[in-house]
């Protein structure tokens, strides 16, 4: 009996122990929890990252205690033109994100003229390092991780995929950009537009060496891609998407288009979650590369 007893008090230790919110009660940098707000920590350098973190599943039964297993993370990277923006600036993401099980992670990166393209590459690399580092503790899963931006958010998460600065990716969402190819996109507007010329200059060596085509032309297969295109600036914006998908394609890289002719620059973003057209071309997506 002493040891049925003693077996019954280890079982129900162990389910406590590996409860799946209990990482994340007890870390201790986080500075606010859902549903108030999300997890905030630093990561290095004056950057932070806001972590979006599903309810844990409910578990019962006598093997409780197994292993729960792990959330996938959509890691994000916000708009702004390069010249602005908050890692706030998530829309509806993170009530998308929790209501299907992902973890949803947030980065800080500076603004141009604060730092140039090559420094806010930089700093969202270091927010990507820090979730593989760190996001087992929260319940998330380190080998599960998408890359995903609009906007200029769009075109740091494809220069990072294409030059390989972000590690193993499941994927890649890069929402609505026009800045693939910049020698393109200065050629088919006949001249760079006033945000883009704050950002990448008046250099075409600079707008080559941002360009994340350049890098897809150089590599080879690259994690799956879903590149999203609004109607704002068509056609060029679409032709561009389209080119930048093709060229992946030829390098051997699973890449599919978006078309959203339904959607302006902000409402591509904003209406995730809420809107079925655009909602399900990024569930078909992640549900495909989170397997």
């Amino acid at each position: 009996m002493k040891l049925l007893r003693l077996f019954a008090i280890l079982i129900c230790a162990i389910a406590w122990f590996t409860q799946p919110g209990l990482a994340v009660a007890q870390q201790k940098p986080a500075e606010q929890s859902e549903p108030s707000g999300p997890l905030t920590f630093p990561v290095g350098a004056g950057l932070k990252i806001d972590l979006h973190i599903p309810d844990a599943p409910k578990k019962s039964g006598l093997f409780a205690f197994s292993r729960p297993s792990r959330f996938p993370v959509i890691v994000y990277v916000h708009g702004g033109g390069w010249i602005k923006g908050e890692r706030s600036k998530v829309y509806n993401l993170p009530a998308y994100a929790r209501s299907r099980g992902y973890i949803l992670a947030s980065v800080d990166y500076r603004a141009v003229p604060r730092t140039n393209i090559d420094g806010q590459v930089a700093d969202v690399v270091k927010g990507i390092n820090w979730v593989r580092s760190n996001i087992a503790k929260q319940g998330g899963d380190p080998s599960r991780i998408v890359i995903m931006g609009h906007s200029a958010g769009s075109h740091l998460v494809a220069l990072i995929a294409a030059r390989k600065l972000g590690g193993k990716l499941a994927g890649v969402v890069a929402n609505d950009v026009q800045a693939y190819d910049l020698v393109a996109y200065e050629a088919m507007r006949g001249g760079m537009a006033d945000v883009y010329r704050k950002a990448f200059g008046s250099n075409p060596a600079n707008w080559i060496k941002w360009s994340p085509v350049t890098y897809v032309r150089k590599a080879g297969a690259l994690p799956p891609f879903l590149v999203m295109a609004s109607r704002s600036d068509r056609p060029r914006r679409a032709q561009l998407a389209k080119a930048f998908v093709a060229e992946l394609k030829r390098k051997g890289t699973r890449a599919s288009y978006f078309d959203g002719a339904n959607y302006t620059h902000g409402t591509i973003a904003s209406t995730i979650g809420k809107s079925a057209q655009v909602t399900n071309a990024l569930d078909r997506f992640l549900q495909t590369v989170f397997r």
